[in-house]
Formats: C-alpha cells, sequence, structure tokens
C-alpha cells in the first residue's frame, strides 16, 4: 500500500543563466525543452509553460547535472503520490505526447505516411543501440535515412520490449526522423561558404595587387622614413595605473565591476579592506563572470570558479586570481596594473596588496 506521505519533486520553471558554452548537451539530453542556437542555448518558447515541463521533469534534470558550466536552473514543486514517470522508459515522442495532453492537445505530433519499405532495416533494428546523451559518455550512432515504411511494419518488426535507442533507430531507418545537423557542422558550412566567396574575390584582385605591389612597397619606405624623421616616438600603450574612485565609493562588502571593461580589474570590499583583482582567468586567460547570487566569480570558457577573495575552489584554474597594487593617492584610490600580487607565493598581506580603511 502507498505511504499517505508520499510524495515526489515536479519542474515548474526553467531557465538558463549567462555562461553558456553552446556544448549542444542541453538539446541532446532534453530536446523539447532546449534550442542550441549558433552563439547560446535557449529555453523553447512552449517550455515556459508550467503544464508542458512537468512530465518532462526528469530530462530536465538530467539536463542540468550534465551540463559542464551550471547555467541550468530550475524551480520544482512537491506533489503528492508517487513519480508517474517511474518504471516507464520514455520515447521522446511519447514524452511530447504526453506534454501536448497535459496543455490540452490530444492530436499526434506527426503523420506518418506510407510507403514501400526498406528491407535492410529490419536487421538495424534487431543489433542498434544508440546513446541519446553525449553528456552519459555514449557513443556517437550516424544512420543513414532509409524509404518510409507503415506503421504497422514498424510495429511489428520491434520486439514487445524494445528500449526507446532501438525505437530511435527504427524511426531514422524508416525515414521518419532525419538527423538535423549540429552546431559545428553548420558553421563550418558556413565558413567554407564564405572561404569560396573569398577566394573568387582574391583571384580577381591578384592581378591588380601584383601590378600596384611595388608603387605602394616604394611609398610606404618613404613614409616610414619621413614618420622616422618628423615624428618623435612615443609610447601607445595605455597607462598601468589608472584612479579608482574614492573609499566613500566603496560603502559596503561586496564586488565592484565599474573598471572592469575598461582596466580589467573588480574593486573588493571585505570588511576593513579594499583590494584589486585580475579579471584574468588563471587557467586560459578568459574573463570570468561575477554571480552575485552564488557569490562567486565562474569563468565561461571551461568552468573555474573563485571565491570573493579570489581564492579557485572548482575547474581547471591552478591558482588564485592576482591582486594588483593598490593604494591612496591624496583621497583618491590609485591602482597600478603593473605590480601583482600572487597568493600562491605568499605575497597577499604584503604592504600594496590590500588597502585599510
Amino acid at each position: 500500500m502507498m505511504s499517505e506521505t508520499e510524495t515526489h519533486q515536479e519542474v515548474v520553471k526553467v531557465w538558463i543563466e549567462p555562461g553558456c558554452i553552446v556544448c549542444d548537451s542541453c538539446e541532446t539530453d532534453s530536446p523539447l525543452v532546449f534550442e542550441v542556437l549558433e552563439e547560446t542555448c535557449i529555453v523553447r518558447s512552449e517550455a515556459t509553460k508550467t503544464d508542458f515541463t512537468k512530465p518532462l521533469t526528469p530530462s530536465i534534470i538530467v539536463a542540468a547535472e550534465g551540463c559542464p558550466v551550471d547555467v541550468i536552473k530550475f524551480e520544482t514543486i512537491e506533489v503528492a503520490g508517487p513519480e508517474p514517470w517511474a518504471g516507464q522508459e520514455e520515447t521522446e515522442a511519447g514524452v511530447l505526447a504526453a506534454a501536448g495532453a497535459a496543455a490540452g492537445g490530444g492530436k499526434p505530433a506527426v503523420a506518418i505516411p506510407e510507403g514501400p519499405p526498406n528491407p535492410k532495416w529490419a536487421g538495424l533494428l534487431s543489433t542498434s543501440h544508440t546513446s541519446g546523451s553525449r553528456s552519459a559518455g555514449g557513443p556517437e550512432v550516424r544512420v543513414r535515412p532509409a524509404a518510409k515504411a507503415t506503421v504497422e511494419l514498424i510495429g511489428s518488426a520491434l520486439p514487445p520490449d524494445a528500449s526507446p535507442d532501438v525505437l530511435a533507430a527504427a524511426m531514422v531507418g524508416a525515414g521518419y526522423i532525419r538527423p538535423k545537423s549540429s552546431v559545428a557542422e553548420r558553421i563550418r558550412q558556413d565558413a567554407l561558404t564564405r572561404r569560396s566567396a573569398v577566394a573568387v574575390v582574391a583571384g580577381i584582385g591578384a592581378v591588380m595587387a601584383t601590378a600596384w605591389g611595388l608603387l605602394v612597397a616604394t611609398a610606404a619606405v618613404w613614409a616610414g622614413a619621413l614618420q622616422s624623421f618628423m615624428v618623435p616616438r612615443l609610447t601607445k600603450e595605455p597607462p598601468s595605473s589608472f584612479r579608482a574612485g574614492k573609499v566613500s565609493d566603496y560603502p559596503s562588502n561586496g564586488v565592484y565591476t565599474q573598471f572592469k571593461g575598461s582596466n580589467q580589474v573588480w574593486i573588493i570590499r571585505k570588511d576593513s579592506k579594499i583590494f584589486a583583482l585580475s579579471t584574468i582567468c588563471t587557467h586560459l586567460g578568459c574573463i570570468p563572470n561575477w554571480w552575485p547570487n552564488d557569490n562567486k566569480f565562474k569563468c565561461p570558457c571551461h568552468g573555474s570558479g573563485f571565491y570573493m577573495s579570489g581564492v579557485n575552489f572548482e575547474g581547471p584554474a591552478p591558482r588564485p586570481l592576482e591582486r594588483l597594487k593598490i593604494s591612496l593617492d591624496g583621497e583618491f584610490i590609485l591602482v597600478d596594473k603593473s605590480t601583482k600580487f600572487r597568493s600562491e607565493l605568499g605575497q597577499w598581506g604584503l604592504p600594496g596588496s590590500e588597502l585599510l580603511v
């Protein structure tokens, strides 16, 4: 007998926070909820409805757990009774039908046409095995679509206990599913198209470039000589020091990001100390983002995480973020990016690594 207190969790809201690296994992694990675009991933419009997401709870949780940068978030509610999906192996078509019924629809999502069967696809059904999730570590399997067959023929060829993987292979083999090209393949094709256009233009301009080459080279030599003679040599690099406002501009504990874009510096106030952190990740030089809700810095490239103090605690980053020299110039805070302090060398706490206020 079922316990009167038995409950389960159902997803009522799902969203994607900034930092997606477009790895295709979420759409592979839960294609009805997530869609991978060229530069980011989004939640499909129909997945913004509570009745749509509830029956898709298992796939949403799997997608969130498989996200390498942990940007998929969701909210759940506690529902009385056992999990309605417990003990069932859902196919993507079955989940779509359940979501459609929950939203008020009752019609099948796809009308399957009839046609002559391909005698080779039945052998594929008995031996095929695919993995629906790259985040689960399964191999990628490609199946060439064959001629379309009737619904009855598909049902008779499948064994009674056919798994969702076998059913997916049957749909591909019968011609009802045509795998969509990946984002990487679409980008590659676009690059090839642009490269061909550039090659045509380059061929047309090759003759003109040769004709003008000697003239341009001669002019460049004379112009360079004239510039060296007439113009003094001045450095064009931006100054390494800048004023970061006054102490009163940082009244409470927290991360101040107003200098992240212009100077690649975060100003941190922690109790009676103010210090400057470099925004350069110590793994491969990407720029992390400050997540105030999680109270941490998170690198969008490879998932490195840093506490507000700059100390690394997750991901491949080998060491903490670097502190920059900070001092007072009258009533103003002065940050010198040319002098750095590294925690692993015991330099945090040295004069200039922090400002006591």
